[in-house]
């Protein structure tokens, strides 16, 4: 039947008018003009007000962020310091998650802390040197205060005595940058990514 209808039509030098689906109800409507993409005035209303709706909430996500960003930027450098800390600590217990305490070689602990052979209140400077910071349990990082005397007799076996030698010799005094702190966190985060997929 369309068949015959269209070959009337033909003769005519018209062409049926294929149904469209509403781009609001996506129910089938046949259009009245040739760019018509809705089937009535309330569909094209309602697309409309959705149109408007996504564009406001798209305004209201960059706005969000923008405070986000803003208020980053007003945050102190100790801020920056400790994410930077906590992201070196984190790589450093899983890069010696097989080792023992470096202080005095337990496996079995309370807890262990990622401790630091020369402290950060000594040297700013090798806060965040991975040589100068070992795997070491609560007791001797906490209650042993750091129990230096053994972590230094046994680190040359750990990191080689080239590299003691560099860390007793390195810089004491640096001052770091948010931006600084900033790379350091995600050059840690990296590092243990691809620590933890091995």
């Amino acid at each position: 039947m369309n068949a015959q209808a269209d070959a009337i039509m033909g003769v005519f030098g018209l062409k049926r008018v294929k149904q469209k689906k509403c781009r609001n109800c996506k129910q089938l409507f046949t259009p009245a003009r040739p760019l018509q993409t809705v089937c009535s005035p309330s569909c094209a209303q309602q697309l409309i007000d959705s149109r408007k709706a996504k564009e406001q909430e798209k305004q209201d996500k960059i706005e969000r962020q923008r405070i986000k960003e803003r208020k980053l930027e007003l945050k102190p450098l100790q801020y920056w310091l400790k994410k930077a800390e906590k992201a070196c600590n984190s790589w450093v217990l899983a890069r010696d998650r097989e080792q023992g305490c470096i202080s005095c070689g337990r496996f079995e602990a309370q807890a262990f802390h990622a401790g630091h052979h020369i402290s950060v209140g000594a040297s700013s400077a090798l806060r965040f040197d991975p040589a100068n910071i070992h795997k070491q349990c609560n007791q001797c990082n906490i209650h042993l205060g750091g129990n230096q005397a053994e972590y230094a007799m046994r680190l040359p076996a750990r990191i080689g005595q080239e590299e003691a030698d560099r860390l007793k010799n390195a810089p004491r005094s640096r001052k770091w940058t948010r931006e600084e702190c900033q790379q350091i966190e995600a050059e840690y985060k990296a590092k243990l990514k691809a620590l933890s997929s091995n």
